[in-house]
């Protein structure tokens, strides 16, 4: 039975991966801050084991490795939108961690690492649709900025040393248990908006188009990531894109509320299109999405229902 980690397991994806591992019969290991709510894990806290520390604690985060097979590296302290200011703050945070917990994954004889980075942000403007592996790689965002020198970092390891790689560039992942009250996340986000009547604001008059991936897909992604041999680099998306009005639209149908819409200004760093190929995906790991847009919204929509109101 392979010995998982899972780096950011209480949170988004991490949670719904660990959830997923259980399900297979597995009882990974999850790593997350002492501050982090468990509300996410709380009905399989006795198929896991939480261990709790900070991602810059290697003390810690060496002890969470013992007989661990392979890493789900989750974990990200910046968001797309973060500005320039940020840049300091996110080599300290996440490039250093990341790049010595290569370093003690080696050590501790760990086989692979399964990276969930960034195919919204990492490309940049496309000059092509849709954006396969090859494409350029110029990030907008100190946030892609960063994810790609992560990859780079991984990738040398993988080429270097014994340990494998295997990337993920999802697109824009949502689901049940995204937080609706976040700033990151436009469905969750729209549906937060809509289950406490709150006016939403939306950027550069909803023209953006973005590649949206239910959350289920995404984790069976990560599986399939951590079970194949060797390293690689693959985008993770739907393969359709569909802007935020567009988005908008359908979440009012599902959650029969209509939005106030407030209407601001692009942020730094958006890019105008992006819709990611899952062409490799599917030749590589046998992966193809397989939950609709709309059942996914309904999905996301019935969760909310079901545990908001809860807390």
């Amino acid at each position: 039975m392979t010995n998982y980690l899972i780096l950011g397991g209480s949170g988004f994806i991490g949670s719904n991966l660990a959830r997923f591992l259980v399900t297979c019969g597995h009882c990974p290991r999850i790593y997350t801050r002492s501050s982090s709510s468990l509300v996410n894990i709380t009905d399989i806290l006795d198929y896991v084991d939480v261990v709790y520390g900070d991602f810059m604690d290697d003390v810690i985060v060496e002890k969470a490795l013992d007989n661990i097979d392979v890493v789900f590296h989750l974990i990200s302290t910046t968001f797309p939108q973060n500005t320039l200011e940020s840049s300091v703050y996110d080599i300290n945070s996440n490039l250093i961690p990341t790049i010595r917990l290569v370093e003690m994954c080696l050590i501790k004889g760990v086989k692979k690492i399964v990276y969930a980075s960034s195919g919204g942000t990492v490309y940049g403007e496309p000059t092509e649709i849709p954006i396969k592996e090859n494409h350029h790689l110029m990030p907008n965002s100190i946030y892609g900025q960063s994810k790609l020198t992560i990859e780079n970092y991984l990738n040398f390891y993988a080429r270097s040393t014994s340990l494998e790689v295997n990337i993920l560039r999802i697109s824009n992942p949502f689901g049940p248990r995204q937080k609706i009250l976040g700033v990151q996340g436009l469905i969750s986000v729209a549906m937060g908006c809509c289950f406490y009547r709150r006016p939403i604001k939306i950027f550069n008059k909803g023209e953006a188009v973005r590649d949206y991936l239910y959350i289920d897909d995404v984790v069976r992604a990560l599986k399939i990531g951590a079970e194949i041999s060797g390293s690689s680099i693959v985008n993770i998306s739907s393969g359709f894109g569909y802007s935020i009005m567009e988005v908008i639209q359908l979440v009012e149908e599902v959650t029969q509320c209509t939005m106030e819409k407030i209407f601001v200004s692009a942020r730094q760093g958006d890019v105008n299109v992006n819709i990611l190929s899952n062409e490799l995906a599917r030749q590589k790991y046998g992966w193809v999405p397989q939950v609709d847009f709309k059942e996914g919204l309904s999905h996301t929509w019935d969760f909310i229902l079901e545990h908001s109101a809860k807390q």
